[in-house]
C-alpha cells in the first residue's frame, strides 16, 4: 500500500509539474503573440501617415520609441513595392535589415523550434478603400523569455522532488495521518492545474510534516505567483507604451488636440454619416493672424504657449458636438455638423474671431493676433474630402486678403483665384533660376537741362515664353514668400554691375534701387549693400537707395541704425511716393534723408487741381528749406513738366521722358543724351 501511495504520489506530483510547465509555456506563447500582433498594429496605424507623407523622420521616431520595449529584436517598415523606409535594430543586435523585402518571405507567427518571433503587419491606407500602402516586419526575440521559463520550470521539478522526497520520509511514520491531506493537496493542485486558482490545503500552519509539505507547497505557489506578476506587470507596461504611441499618432503635442492624422478619420466619418444620415457639415480653416510675428519676437516657447491659450479659446468657442483639430504650424481645422441653417455657423464663426481678437498676455505685454477663417458646406460646395479642404482653403486666404480677422464661405470663383496663386507661386520659385526676373531702367531727368541724371531700378517677370507678368501680380506674392529676399538682391547686385559700366563710358550716373519692407527687416542689410558695392568696385556715391514712408514706420530704431550707416558711408536716401503714406516733417528732420519724390497722383493732377498744386508747392518749399532734392513721379504732359520747373522741382521721371526700358536701351540714351522734352517712348 505504502509503495501504491508514493507511486500515486510520485506520478501524481511529476504530471502536476508538467501540466504547470506547460501552463506556463502555453501562457508565455498566448501573451507574447498577442502582445506582439497588438504592438504590431499600432506601429502600422501610427506610421501610415508617415508612408503617405513619406515623412522618414515620422516613422523613424515611432521605430526608435521601440527600445523600450525590450523584447523586439528589430523591426523594418517598407513601402507597398518592397523598398525599405525606416528600421529600427535592437543595441547589441547586429542585424541590418534589408534593403527590398516581402512579407511571403518569413513565416508568421510562432515556431516552436525557434527563439524568435516574426510578426508581417500590412500597412494600411486612411483612403476608404484601406489599400496596402506597404508593411511593417518585426521580430521579437524570445530567449529572454525562454530562459526564465526554463528557470521556472526547473525550480517547478525541483520542488516536485523535494516534495516527492519528504512524502517518501514521513509516509513510513504518518501514513494515515496524511493520507487525507495529500488527497487535499493533490486537489488542490489539480484546481490551480485547471482553473489557475490556489485553494487553501489541509494541514497548513502545524508543525508536522504536513505543515511542511503545505509550505512547499506555498512556496512553488508563490514562485508561479511572482511569475504572473512579472507577466501582468510587463502587460501593464506595455499596454502604456500602447497608448502613448496611440497618443502620439492622434494628438498635437503643444495642444494636446487632436492632429492631422485624427482630423482626416474624422472628415472620413463625417462623409459617411451624410451618405448614410444625410447630416450635414461645415469645414472650417483657420488661419492664426500676426501669430510669425509673435513667435519671431518672443521666441518659440512663448508661441507655443500662445498655441495652448489660442486652442484652449477656441474649445470654449464650439459646441460639444464639435470636432477641433491643429493641423501644424499656426493652423486649425472645425467640423461643425448638426446645423440647420447658415445663421449658426455665422454665430460660431463670430465668436471664433471676437475670443481671439481679445489680447493675449505675454511677459507683461498685452499682444494681439486674430483669425481669418474661410468656411464651406457639405453637401452644397463638395462631398470629397480633398475638394472641401482646398474650398475651405481658398475661402482663408480670401479673408486675409479681405484684411484678416474675418471669415469668409467658400464662392466658386475663390478656387480658379486660389488655383492661379498657387500656380504663380510654383512659377516665381523658378524663375531666379531661369532668369526670366529682369532689371529695367527708368530715366530721371535733370528738369532744367532735360539731361539724364540717373535711373530708378525696376523689375520685370518676363517668362521663357514671352510672357510678361505684372508686377502687382506679383510682387506682393514675393513679399509674402519672402522671395522679395532672392530678387532684391539680384537686383541691387545687376543695377551696382550695370551702374558701374555706364559710369565708366558715360560720365557721372546714379541708379536708384527700391528696398522693401521685409528686407529691411534684415539686420544685416546695411552689410550687404556695402558687401554688393565693394564686390562691383562701384563707388558709393552712384548707389542710391529708395525706401517707402511705411519702412519707416514699421521698425524706427533699426530703420534708424541701418539708414545712418548707410548715409555714412556716401549713399543716398530717397522717400519714395512721399505724400501717401505716413508722411511727417520729423521723418525728414530724424533720419538721413537726401532726396524725396513726389508721387504720381499728385503730379498727374497739376496744373489745374489747386490742391494737388498746393500740395506740391508745399513739398518742394520744405524739400529746399531742408537741402533736399526733389523728384516728380508720373510726369506725362508737357504743361506738367512746366509746371513742376517753375515751382523748382530738379528732377523728373515719368512716360513724357521714358517708359521702363531694359538695360541696352538705356544704354543707348545715354549714348545719344537726347532732349526728351516731350517725347513719349511707347
Amino acid at each position: 500500500m505504502q509503495v501504491i501511495n508514493l507511486l500515486i504520489i510520485s506520478i501524481v506530483t511529476f504530471i502536476t509539474t508538467v501540466t504547470l510547465s506547460f501552463l506556463m509555456l502555453y501562457t508565455l506563447h498566448g501573451d507574447y503573440e498577442k502582445n506582439a500582433n497588438t504592438l504590431a498594429i499600432l506601429l502600422a496605424e501610427s506610421t501610415n501617415a508617415a508612408l503617405v507623407f513619406n515623412d522618414k523622420k515620422v516613422a523613424q521616431d515611432v521605430l526608435d520609441y521601440l527600445h523600450e520595449v525590450g523584447d523586439v529584436a528589430h523591426a523594418a517598415i517598407y513601402t507597398g513595392n518592397g523598398q525599405l523606409f525606416a528600421s529600427y535594430t535592437k543595441h547589441g543586435n547586429s542585424y541590418i535589415a534589408p534593403l527590398n523585402y516581402f512579407p511571403v518571405q518569413h513565416h508568421h507567427g510562432f515556431q516552436f523550434d525557434s527563439m524568435v518571433l516574426n510578426i508581417d503587419q500590412p500597412i494600411m491606407s486612411v483612403a476608404s478603400e484601406q489599400e496596402p500602402i506597404g508593411f511593417l516586419e518585426m521580430q521579437m526575440d524570445l530567449r529572454p523569455a525562454y530562459t526564465q521559463l526554463a528557470y521556472q520550470i526547473g525550480m517547478l521539478f525541483i520542488i516536485g522532488l523535494l516534495s516527492f522526497l519528504l512524502i517518501a520520509v514521513i509516509l513510513n511514520r504518518l501514513q494515515r495521518k496524511i493520507t487525507q491531506p495529500l488527497i487535499s493537496l493533490a486537489s488542490a493542485m489539480h484546481e490551480m492545474s485547471r482553473a489557475r486558482g490556489y485553494t487553501e490545503v489541509s494541514g497548513a500552519g502545524s508543525k508536522d510534516e504536513i505543515g511542511e509539505l503545505s509550505a512547499v507547497f506555498k512556496s512553488m505557489v508563490k514562485v508561479i505567483t511572482q511569475h504572473e506578476d512579472k507577466l501582468h506587470a510587463e502587460l501593464t507596461e506595455r499596454r502604456r507604451i500602447e497608448d502613448k504611441l496611440s497618443r502620439m499618432a492622434n494628438f498635437d503635442a503643444v495642444t494636446n488636440l487632436p492632429n492631422r492624422h485624427s482630423f482626416n478619420n474624422q472628415i472620413e466619418r463625417a462623409l459617411l454619416n451624410y451618405k448614410y444620415e444625410h447630416e450635414r457639415f461645415s469645414l472650417f480653416f483657420i488661419d492664426l493672424d500676426n501669430f510669425k510675428f509673435v513667435n519671431d519676437t518672443f521666441g518659440h516657447q512663448a508661441g507655443d504657449w500662445l498655441l495652448l491659450t489660442v486652442s484652449e479659446r477656441l474649445r470654449s468657442s464650439l459646441r460639444t458636438e464639435d470636432f477641433i483639430a491643429r493641423l501644424g504650424g499656426d493652423e486649425f481645422v472645425v467640423l461643425m455638423g448638426n446645423h440647420s441653417d447658415i445663421s449658426q455657423i455665422d454665430t460660431v464663426a463670430q465668436k471664433i474671431i471676437s475670443t481671439l481678437r481679445l489680447p493675449f498676455l505675454i511677459e507683461d505685454r498685452e499682444v494681439f493676433i486674430g483669425a481669418s477663417i474661410g468656411i464651406t458646406i457639405c453637401p452644397d460646395n463638395g462631398e470629397t474630402s480633398e475638394l472641401l479642404q482646398s474650398q475651405a482653403d481658398s475661402a482663408m486666404y480670401q479673408a486675409k486678403n479681405m484684411g484678416k480677422n474675418n471669415f469668409q464661405y467658400y464662392q466658386a470663383e475663390l478656387l480658379h483665384a486660389h488655383e492661379h496663386r498657387l500656380k504663380i507661386e510654383a512659377q516665381l520659385r523658378r524663375a531666379l533660376e531661369r532668369n526670366e526676373i529682369v532689371p529695367y531702367y527708368q530715366p530721371i531727368v535733370d528738369i532744367s537741362t532735360r539731361k539724364i541724371a540717373g535711373f530708378e531700378t525696376l523689375v520685370r517677370w518676363i517668362k521663357t515664353d514671352g510672357t510678361i507678368i505684372n508686377p502687382d501680380d506679383f510682387i506682393p506674392l514675393a513679399e509674402e514668400l519672402g522671395l522679395i529676399i532672392d530678387i532684391g538682391n539680384f537686383v541691387m547686385e545687376s543695377a551696382a554691375v550695370q551702374t558701374l559700366d555706364w559710369v565708366n563710358r558715360y560720365g557721372t550716373i546714379f541708379t536708384a534701387v527700391n528696398f522693401s519692407s521685409r528686407q529691411f527687416k534684415l539686420h544685416h542689410l546695411a552689410d550687404d549693400v556695402l558687401s554688393v558695392l565693394k564686390r562691383v568696385a562701384l563707388q558709393h556715391c552712384y548707389f542710391e537707395m529708395e525706401i517707402t514712408e511705411s519702412v519707416l514706420m514699421d521698425n524706427t530704431s533699426n530703420s534708424m541704425d541701418t539708414l545712418q550707416q548707410l548715409s555714412n558711408q556716401g549713399i543716398s536716401i530717397s522717400i519714395d511716393d512721399f505724400g501717401t503714406g505716413y508722411s511727417s516733417l520729423s521723418y525728414l528732420t530724424s533720419f538721413p534723408v537726401s532726396k524725396i519724390k513726389i508721387d504720381r497722383s499728385f503730379v498727374s493732377k497739376l496744373p489745374d487741381d489747386k490742391n494737388a498744386l498746393a500740395v506740391v508747392t508745399a513739398i518742394v518749399g520744405i524739400a529746399h528749406s531742408l537741402n533736399l532734392k526733389v523728384v516728380a513721379e508720373g510726369i506725362e504732359l508737357q504743361e506738367q513738366l512746366e509746371c513742376l520747373a517753375k515751382l523748382g522741382c530738379q528732377y523728373g521721371q515719368g512716360y513724357l521722358f521714358s517708359r521702363p526700358v531694359p538695360a541696352n536701351k538705356a544704354g543707348e540714351m545715354l549714348a545719344s543724351q537726347r532732349n526728351l522734352t516731350a517725347q513719349v517712348t511707347l
